[in-house]
């Protein structure tokens, strides 16, 4: 089926429609068949096939003086949804890159474009059918006057009991006007950080590095920060061992960040080559070294990680020691220390006599002076 045809939740309507319809076949198809039963058994069937026939010509004159108008109804709003899932995205896209101007960049103005696309396009099909549902009843003889007047006191009791849903849409509106995120970007809101990959007004789909779909209600985010809106930075700090000419390592590292800007590959994703920007810590195992650089939008974890196995081959062929974790153990000004071997027969031969442990038996040199236990 055409995703154009209904957008959204509405794409599925055929199939309770044509469940309507073979019911309604099904009943009649029955009646035919029992009425030919009756009337081959031998019952009186002149009352209900009299009945039948005044029904049935009730029933064309209806047809006849309704169904026009209802058959037009239908399909001006199934020509209205196709008009405006065809003609909103580049409605959208022609009036955010006329605001935006030529330095618009083209994937932020797509992200926006799918994003405000989709809310309006949901949003103008839900009103049209809702239209078309009461224009519809209001032809087959329903009066729709006590069902509007019964949806406005539904409305104002939902209002007070549903205050966290009217949130959620208050919320979704300035969301989309203020331009916070995107479908597309990556974001952490709520306490939570993933990719978006769905918003309307009630509610934001995120999806996290472990294909983790979160559902979050827009009334529920209270601050929301965009990590991939318009530019990203690579933001890392490389360690290296005490011993190392800090000048010679950082002239290395703007070196690697260079040859990256300077890659056909990874040159494209980047607005500048990585450079270091100061000495960062001392750490206890090495100094830290922070290195930065502007990158496209949601390219700087793949910036992060080029660089990272870059430097660590270039490390290897310079000779330039990364740090790990090692603690070295230190006794004091003046003090000597002696390392005795253990002689394990000796130990098991003392333990079974009952004697002394060889560790009693070692003596420690300390200050020049000796201490026996």
């Amino acid at each position: 089926m055409d995703t154009y045809l209904l957008p959204g939740d509405f794409c599925n309507l055929y199939r309770p429609v044509s469940f309507v319809l073979l019911v309604m076949a099904s009943a009649v198809i029955l009646f035919i068949a029992g009425h030919t039963i009756a009337a081959y058994l031998g019952f009186d069937t002149s009352a209900t096939g009299s009945a039948l026939e005044t029904w049935a010509v009730a029933a064309l004159q209806w047809l006849l003086a309704r169904l026009a108008r209802i058959l037009l109804v239908v399909a001006l709003s199934w020509v209205i949804i196709r008009v405006i899932a065809h003609s909103t995205p580049a409605l959208v896209s022609k009036y955010l890159g006329r605001r935006a101007g030529e330095a618009a960049d083209a994937g932020e103005l797509e992200k926006r474009t799918k994003t405000l696309s989709a809310v309006l396009q949901r949003t103008s099909t839900f009103f049209v059918l809702a239209v078309a549902l009461l224009v519809v009843l209001s032809e087959i003889g329903v009066n729709i006057a006590p069902l509007l007047a019964g949806a406005g006191v539904a409305g104002i009791a939902i209002g007070f009991a549903a205050q966290n849903i009217i949130r959620d849409f208050l919320s979704g509106i300035f969301i989309l006007l203020e331009d916070q995120y995107r479908v597309g970007d990556v974001v952490n809101v709520a306490g939570i950080g993933g990719l978006v990959e769905d918003i309307n007004l009630r509610r934001t789909v995120l999806r996290d590095l472990d294909f983790v779909v979160h559902n979050i209600p827009n009334g529920e985010i209270r601050t929301a920060s965009n990590l991939t809106k318009e530019k990203s930075r690579a933001n890392l700090n490389i360690e290296v061992a005490y011993k190392e000419d800090l000048d010679r390592v950082i002239a290395v590292l703007n070196r690697i960040g260079q040859e990256m800007y300077d890659d056909p590959a990874f040159g494209p994703l980047m607005n500048e080559p990585l450079k270091v920007l100061r000495v960062d810590a001392f750490r206890d195992s090495g100094i830290a070294i922070k290195v930065l650089g502007e990158t496209k939008p949601i390219q700087q974890w793949t910036i992060m990680g080029e660089y990272r196995r870059r430097v660590k081959k270039v490390f290897d062929e310079e000779g330039i020691e990364i740090p790990f974790p090692h603690r070295t153990i230190y006794w004091g000004k003046n003090v000597e220390t002696v390392v005795r071997p253990v002689d394990n027969g000796r130990q098991a031969g003392d333990a079974q006599a009952g004697g002394p442990s060889a560790a009693g038996d070692q003596s420690e040199k300390t200050g020049g002076g000796q201490r026996r236990d």
